[in-house]
């Protein structure tokens, strides 16, 4: 069995596991990624992945300071403003950022920053992929954890698991957590419309659940924008299906959609995913931290998944950074609790608002109606915990 030795072992090639490389190889530390599947990391698009995903503010201000965002600023569009439409109860809000040229948040496709994180990876020298890889087992010795997987031994001061909700390394060393299954789906498709987006993105509450309009960039000179919409299992199933013609999904979109981009053109691509949240007891175990889904997930209500993952990388690259500076063992039980008290109250934060706003939302009682009116009313009004709002929004 082949053996490798290195600092940092991070389990998973995905776009966390894939930016926690890139922002802790400028450490100097000596880092292999391992992942399950076979990525073809030469190739000019790795992934087939079609979704988007929302970079706030604060996200971007984090990848300026890693040196990345300079890489993918010209595949980002921005959001100037977001609209809110309560249909249940008739109401509306309205969200710009109060900072001048400054944007509330950034919409890239999934491929276009995993494309352009595996290519700056394969740049360090200190980074060492293994794809294809399924990690078996995990065992200890005084100084180092050691990782089995096919054919090679890993040994290493620290794992880094990003290996996402279904974490093999979470379910190997028996870290508990508790899960919610919202019995829906989300329906993921990017589509081309008529109008301009004009840089705004909509989160518009149904009875069925909140639907999502988010701004993308121009291909081939069209409006481009992406839908992620909840609703029940059934329905999502039935309109990601092949049975069902373009012609009739684009008539269901126009349906809802017109107001807000005109008619749908075209549909680029539909994909669906079950819609489950998460959170481990704890975001660490002996010599091992989570990251990213590995350690919550949340209902995207608020678009705000991927930015508490960021910022779990944003912890761990702190939290390295100062143990080389001051040559501090890394893995040790202190330095994995630290990491988990800089990182486990946002999350089990964010994973309860987000929960309890599905949960208000999607009630369609006349009182509820008339406290979700009221409280939209109340925060139009109020300029400062409107800029509160937008502020936490955007992780600043």
């Amino acid at each position: 069995m082949k053996e490798l030795n290195c600092d940092l072992h991070i389990v998973g090639g995905g776009l966390t596991g894939l930016l926690t490389a890139y922002c802790l190889s400028s450490l100097g530390y000596k880092i292999v990624v391992t992942e399950r599947e076979k990525i073809k990391l030469n190739n000019k698009k790795p992934t087939t992945d079609t979704r988007t995903t929302a970079i706030a503010e604060g996200s971007k201000a984090f990848l300026e300071s890693q040196g990345f965002w300079k890489f993918i600023k010209a595949f980002a569009e921005p959001i100037k403003n977001i609209k809110v439409v309560d249909k249940t109860a008739n109401s509306n809000l309205d969200f710009k950022n109060p900072i001048t040229k400054s944007n509330l948040g950034y919409i890239v496709k999934n491929s276009k920053l995993i494309s352009v994180l595996i290519k700056q990876l394969n740049k360090k020298n200190n980074v060492n992929f293994i794809t294809g890889s399924n990690l078996n087992s995990i065992s200890y010795s005084n100084s180092s954890i050691i990782s089995s997987s096919n054919n090679k031994k890993i040994n290493s001061k620290l794992i880094i698991a990003a290996d996402g909700k279904n974490s093999t390394v979470r379910k190997i060393l028996g870290t508990n957590f508790f899960k919610k299954n919202y019995n829906e789906k989300a329906l993921v498709i990017n589509f081309f419309h008529e109008w301009p987006h004009n840089n705004i993105a909509y989160e518009i509450f149904l009875k069925t659940g909140p639907l999502a309009i988010l701004p993308m960039l121009k291909e081939r000179n069209k409006n481009q924008s992406a839908l992620i919409w909840s609703n029940k299992p059934e329905i999502v199933d039935k309109i990601a299906s092949s049975d069902l013609d373009n012609k009739y999904i684009k008539e269901m979109l126009n349906e809802q959609l017109y107001q807000q981009v005109g008619s749908v053109t075209n549909i680029n691509s539909v994909q669906s995913f079950p819609l489950s949240a998460h959170i481990n007891e704890r975001f660490y175990d002996n010599k091992t931290v989570y990251v990213g889904d590995a350690a919550h997930s949340i209902h995207p209500i608020a678009g705000q998944g991927w930015n508490l993952g960021l910022r779990d990388v944003k912890s761990i690259t702190k939290l390295l950074k100062k143990s080389k500076e001051r040559k501090l063992e890394i893995g040790s039980k202190s330095f994995c609790k630290t990491y988990n008290d800089a990182c486990y109250y946002d999350a089990y934060r964010l994973y309860e608002i987000t929960d309890k706003l599905d949960w208000i939302f999607k009630k369609d009682q006349f009182y509820f109606k008339f406290f979700k009116k009221a409280g939209f009313k109340a925060i139009n009004k109020n300029k400062i915990f409107k800029e509160k709002i937008v502020k936490f929004a955007m992780g600043i």
